[in-house]
C-alpha cells in the first residue's frame, strides 16, 4: 500500500521540488519531516483537519505547492492502517523525491 501511494504522490513531488541538488535535498528533508510532523499528529489523537492546520503552520518558507503536498499527505497518511505510521514512510518519501 506505502509504494502504491508513494507512486501517485511522486507525480507532486515533480512539481514541488525544484531541479537544483542542493534545493532538492532541503526540498525533500522538508517533506520527509512533514510526513513525520503527520504521523505525530495523527499518533497524538488529532483528526484530520487539525492535523492539516498544525503541520501547515510547522512548514519553513511554505510556498503553494508545500501546502498542496501537505494537505495530500494528511489524507495518505491518515489512510494508512496504524501498524504502517512507521518512520519507513518519511524515509520512503524522502527517497522517492530524492529519485525524481
Amino acid at each position: 500500500m506505502i509504494r502504491t501511494a508513494l507512486a501517485t504522490i511522486s507525480v507532486i513531488f515533480s512539481l514541488a521540488v525544484p531541479a537544483m541538488a542542493q534545493d532538492k535535498e532541503a526540498e525533500c528533508r522538508k517533506i520527509g519531516q512533514i510526513a513525520t510532523n503527520i504521523m505525530s499528529e495523527r499518533k497524538s489523537g488529532s483528526n484530520e483537519r487539525r492535523a492539516e492546520r498544525r503541520v501547515l503552520r510547522k512548514i519553513p518558507n511554505m510556498s503553494k505547492n508545500d501546502e498542496v503536498l501537505a494537505i495530500q499527505l494528511v489524507a495518505w497518511i491518515y489512510s494508512l492502517p496504524e501498524e504502517q505510521l512507521t518512520p519507513e514512510v518519511s524515509n520512503a518519501l524522502y527517497h522517492t523525491c530524492m529519485s525524481q
